[in-house]
This record gives C-alpha cells, structure tokens and sequence, in this order.
C-alpha cells in the first residue's frame, strides 16, 4: 500500500514539473515572437498520452504617444501551443474591446 501512495505523490510532483517546464517554454516563445511576457495562463488543456496544453500568454507592450492606429489593433497576448517538450506559436489575439 505504501508502494500505491509513494506512486502517486512521485506522479503529482512529476506533472507540476512538467507543467512548469512548458510555462517556461512558452514565456520563450513569447519572448522570439517580439511579446514580453506579463502573465501566463492555462488557455486549454487535453490529457492522456497525447495531451496538450495551450497557454495565453499576455504581452507587456509599451504604451506610446506615437502609435499608429490606423494600422488597426495590435496584438496584445499570444496562444502558444506546449506538446511535451515542443512550444509553437498558434495565433496572436487581439485586443479586447470594452
């Protein structure tokens, strides 16, 4: 019975390194894609062998006198993809409107 427990605390333990291990490699993603991380979330999250998870990733971007809007919204987070040891850029988001 001790064997069972000891199982499933290792488990436990090994998932959040895991985790952690994705959120950093998303924050480098960010970081290549010119999005200087604020803040990471989980987006979305699949389990088993294939599992995925999809963080948003919000960008700390300057706010300047000189932008230019007429280029249309910026981006202001990022959807970054984490398979395992693999991160990849989905998509940029869009501003909220409010």
């Amino acid at each position: 019975m001790r064997f069972v427990a000891a199982f499933f605390v290792f488990a436990f333990l090994a998932s959040g390194s895991a985790q952690a291990a994705d959120q950093w490699q998303a924050r480098e993603v960010a970081r290549l894609n010119n999005c200087p991380p604020k803040k990471i979330e989980v987006y979305s999250q699949t389990l088993g062998t294939d599992g995925k998870t999809i963080y948003r990733v919000d960008c700390n971007m300057p706010k300047g006198k000189g932008d230019d809007s007429s280029a249309g919204p910026k981006a202001d987070a990022l959807l970054v993809s984490c398979d395992e040891t693999l991160c990849e850029l989905l998509r940029p988001l869009a501003p909220e409107s409010k």
